[in-house]
């Protein structure tokens, strides 16, 4: 015979809440500001990051960050990324993929071209994928997709306009 226990109910309901708050600062922790050295020019600002992504490249595994300098949205490996084939690029949701060749010390892809528009999805998406390859990969395998949720993008984003602050409202609603 089953028995009604509204403490048993109180603690699952609990622990339900408990779980999902996590899942929501976790999300919202998908991106973050910090005053850091600039990979491109060396030079300490304000970077909007992303949690890194595990991924494999072929032989092994490597991180795989999105950051945005302010002037280019940047994908940082940790191995070395083959352009050779013209089709490495972003994708946010469903929108026409964004391309670039352009490569930093060939372990980061530079999106140095339609920022404005690209970081206007970033703040509308769900979620971008970034699809690389990587070298030396023999045979030619394929583009390895990365995806990164868009989550606390927008939020980041307005903590970097604000000099790597939060913004004011939410300066205000910690205080209160």
């Amino acid at each position: 015979m089953l028995t009604h226990n509204p403490t048993t109910h109180r603690r699952k309901a609990a622990k339900l809440l408990l779980g999902l708050a996590l899942l929501a600062s976790q999300a919202e922790a998908a991106w973050t500001v910090a005053m850091q050295r600039d990979p491109l020019t060396r030079q300490t600002r304000c970077l909007l990051s992303s949690t890194p992504q595990i991924v494999s490249d072929g032989y092994d595994t490597t991180p795989v960050t999105l950051v945005f300098n302010g002037d280019s949205l940047l994908v940082i490996t940790e191995s070395e990324i083959d352009p050779s084939f013209g089709d490495l690029r972003l994708t946010v949701d469903e929108n026409s993929p964004i391309r670039t060749d352009k490569l930093d010390h060939d372990m980061t892809l530079v999106f140095d071209r339609e920022v404005p528009e690209l970081i206007q999805q970033f703040r509308k998406g769900s979620e971008v994928t970034a699809y690389l390859r990587f070298w030396p990969t023999w045979p030619v395998t394929q583009l390895f997709p990365v995806k990164f949720s868009l989550i606390g993008f927008s939020k980041a984003h307005d903590s970097m306009n604000n000099n790597c602050q939060p913004p004011a409202s939410a300066t205000a609603t910690r205080a209160g």
